[in-house]
């Protein structure tokens, strides 16, 4: 009985003329197919079918309910994926249209789409004619932000666990001119197994995202850098270490951010980016000598010359039948350069015999010229003797480049790498007659004159009571080795020394820890370093350091040594992390995205390159806080 009043009220909620009857009999056939189809007959009849198989109507009411918990919980779970797939892979999301099935709907729609031909969850998503179905822009914003929020609480909590830690930061502006910070904080975790034995010391560098910046001051980035510092949690007597690149903004000594922060922590010593130094290094050995200068003006020419046309590059590839090719100059990281020089080095005479053919094949004028020039200046001794140094010179620095970019790189192998590379570029400067004969074989390949051109020596005008005049030399050989690669080779070893000397200082406080120095070492110069470094870092390192260190040759797990062990390695040497940062915020914020927010540039960054943790999220746990953050959809999810 009770099934047949609630099948009434269910219908006569829907219409009452099915109850009390009706009048009007025209077109009794369609409404009755209009009621059978209508939701208040459908739960009329699952009613009555429940009553009829002798089943409770709440305990199907309350099937019903897990049966669509699963069923929405299941189409989060793929859309918090598809999210976080598209984030990690620096993919756009919205496109021109906001509606699933339509072109230029983006990235995201298109990618649900997609599944939907495949997985019935998100096929009956579509399906549904409901205004309810999490794929607005504003759902995306929530759960990115809910995805980088949990990926920051975690390097934030390991940050917190960790004894010590180093900031790198650096900014650059992106593509609406907006000056971004870039966080990075460095650490050191040990890995432990099962049975809780340390197995590993890992040196971490996180990123915890972009900050906007309006204050480009010493005092404004200090302020904004303590902020962000004090806003995750963070205690700043724990800072051990500053990286920042040489702008004076950042290393200034008198008002610097780096004195900035060194007066409110005075062992957070500030370490000049080792990779930026080593750019300037060069930078300085090229661009004050006018030859080097005058051979990097033309290799960009070369180029410029034949990327410029699309015959012109068709006709040097023709004859480059494998890599290398020509490649583009950077203006500012000079160790890359190797690779133009390489790909120039081992296709010399490629490129000359491509030359020769537009001189001889053109029908305009100034390509004609322009080949012409770049072939002469190609035809000269000096040209491939300079293309055999510099290329040796490059090579060497670019090894020590790369490894210097590493996130786990110390500051003793990175020293250590420095001195080795100088060691290795003041043996080159004996080294002239070799790279003499190198490039005699390589001018040989095209025929050229292996001979140094004579110069019009300059003469320096001579005072009256000047007795002697100054001694020239005469011979271009040795006009050419002494004003162009001795004073190189003079420039880039002394410039490492000068540059680095920093570097140095505070690598000769840590030196002794290193297990040759430790074991070679005697008591005493033991003891003297531990007892100078203790004092430094009083608040870290007890008075019992030196005998610990001294216990340490034989016995492993001494508090302090470890303690002092974590301090070193905490120490940074580059912001390369910071730099590689700023490749992902091109990605992300491109001209198709330039109005993007910044909450969701900076959670689009973390999840991008910290895509390692986020993959590694339960996005069960995600759905949850998803849905208790609004009451609506917790009924929809189920009691979290």
């Amino acid at each position: 009985a009770r099934a047949t009043q609630s099948c009434r009220r269910m219908c006569l909620s829907h219409h009452p003329s099915w109850t009390v009857g009706i009048n009007d009999w025209r077109g009794l056939s369609a409404k009755i197919k209009k009621h059978e189809s209508s939701r208040a007959h459908l739960a009329a009849c699952v009613v009555f079918d429940t009553w009829k198989n002798d089943l409770t109507v709440d305990a199907q009411l309350d099937s019903e309910y897990k049966s669509q918990v699963r069923f929405w919980t299941d189409v989060l779970m793929r859309i918090t994926d598809v999210t976080l797939t598209l984030a990690s892979c620096n993919l756009a999301f919205r496109g021109h249209r906001e509606k699933v099935g339509e072109l230029n709907s983006g990235n995201f729609l298109s990618v649900i789409d997609l599944l939907a031909r495949y997985d019935p969850v998100l096929r009956e998503l579509l399906d549904k004619k409901s205004n309810v179905n999490y794929l607005s822009p504003s759902i995306q914003n929530e759960l990115i932000a809910l995805l980088s929020q949990r990926v920051h609480d975690e390097i934030v909590s390991e940050i917190k666990e960790a004894e010590f830690y180093s900031v790198i930061m650096d900014t650059t502006q992106d593509l609406s001119k907006v000056d971004q910070l870039s966080q990075v904080f460095r650490y050191v975790t040990v890995r432990k197994d099962e049975a809780d034995n340390a197995i590993a010391v890992d040196i971490n560098e996180s990123f915890l995202g972009f900050q906007n910046i309006s204050d480009q001051t010493a005092q404004g980035l200090e302020t904004k850098i303590t902020e962000l510092i004090q806003s995750n949690g963070l205690l700043l007597h724990k800072c051990r270490g500053q990286g920042y690149d040489g702008a004076s903004t950042m290393s200034g000594i008198y008002s610097g951010v780096q004195k900035r922060i060194l007066d409110k922590e005075p062992n957070a010593v500030y370490v000049h980016c080792a990779a930026h130094n080593l750019n300037l290094v060069l930078n300085d050995a090229c661009q004050h000598i006018t030859e080097i200068k005058e051979y990097y003006d033309i290799l960009q020419r070369l180029y410029v010359f034949f990327s410029q046309s699309i015959k012109r590059w068709e006709l040097l590839e023709n004859h480059l039948k494998s890599k290398p090719t020509l490649k583009r100059l950077c203006p500012t990281r000079w160790a890359s350069r190797r690779d133009a020089l390489y790909a120039l080095r081992f296709r010399y005479a490629d490129i000359l015999q491509a030359l020769t053919k537009i001189t001889l094949r053109s029908k305009k004028s100034d390509e004609r010229t322009e080949a012409m020039g770049l072939l002469k200046a190609m035809e000269a001794f000096e040209f491939v003797m300079m293309t055999v140094i510099q290329e040796k010179i490059l090579e060497t620095i670019n090894i020590v480049s790369q490894v210097l970019q590493k996130k786990d790189v110390d500051l003793l192998q990175a020293a250590s790498l420095l001195g080795n590379a100088t060691c290795t570029l003041a043996q080159l400067r004996d080294q002239f007659d070799n790279l003499k004969c190198t490039a005699q074989g390589l001018a040989s390949s095209w025929g050229i004159r292996c001979n140094f051109r004579h110069k019009r020596t300059r003469r320096i005008k001579r005072h009256f009571d000047e007795l002697t005049e100054d001694q020239c030399l005469t011979n271009p050989e040795e006009i050419f080795k002494v004003n162009v690669f001795y004073m190189c080779i003079d420039t880039v070893v002394s410039q490492v020394r000068t540059r680095f000397h920093g570097m140095d200082s505070v690598t000769r406080k840590f030196q002794f820890l290193c297990p040759t120095e430790l074991l070679r070492a005697s008591d005493e110069a033991l003891n003297e370093s531990a007892q100078t470094l203790a004092a430094i870092y009083n608040e870290d390192l007890s008075s019992e350091f030196s005998s610990q260190l001294l216990s340490f040759r034989n016995a492993l797990g001494v508090t302090d040594v470890a303690t002092a062990l974590k301090l070193f390695l905490t120490i940074p040497v580059t912001v390369a992390s910071a730099e590689r940062s700023f490749s992902k915020l091109k990605m992300i914020k491109n001209y198709l995205r330039s109005t993007m927010s910044q909450d969701r540039l900076s959670g689009l960054a973390m999840l991008s390159i910290e895509s390692q943790r986020s993959r590694r999220m339960d996005l069960t746990e995600i759905v949850k806080e998803f849905a208790q953050k609004n009451v609506r959809r917790r009924g929809r999810f189920g009691h979290c």
